[in-house]
């Protein structure tokens, strides 16, 4: 097969349907039926399959945040600060550093 795009552009129907397209499908395995987790990440919608590993662990952060006092709000922007500073450390150094991290 070949290599599937990572960007698709996707339409809403009038009963609120979304078609994926079959290059997607194909590459996750999703046939009549399947299950996907929307899952709201600021003002974007990440879509991921659905499976009981994931929605545990999704279950398990939403109760972890719950009983820290944090809400998603908070969440995102501690982790939107600490994206900055890392970003910062590693891309912001003096002119002689190398610009790109070690893989």
């Amino acid at each position: 097969m070949g290599k599937v795009s990572a960007v698709s552009v996707l339409s809403v129907g009038q009963t609120g349907q979304v078609t994926i397209p079959a290059e997607f499908r194909k590459a996750h395995a999703l046939t009549g039926g399947a299950k996907l987790l929307a899952v709201r990440m600021g003002d974007t919608l990440v879509m991921a399959p659905h499976d009981a590993m994931l929605e545990s662990i999704c279950l398990r952060l939403e109760e972890a945040m719950r009983g820290a006092g944090l809400s998603p709000r908070e969440l995102e922007a501690a982790a939107l600060e600490e994206r900055e500073a890392i970003v910062a450390k590693r891309y912001r150094g003096s002119p002689g550093r190398r610009r790109h991290p070690r893989r």
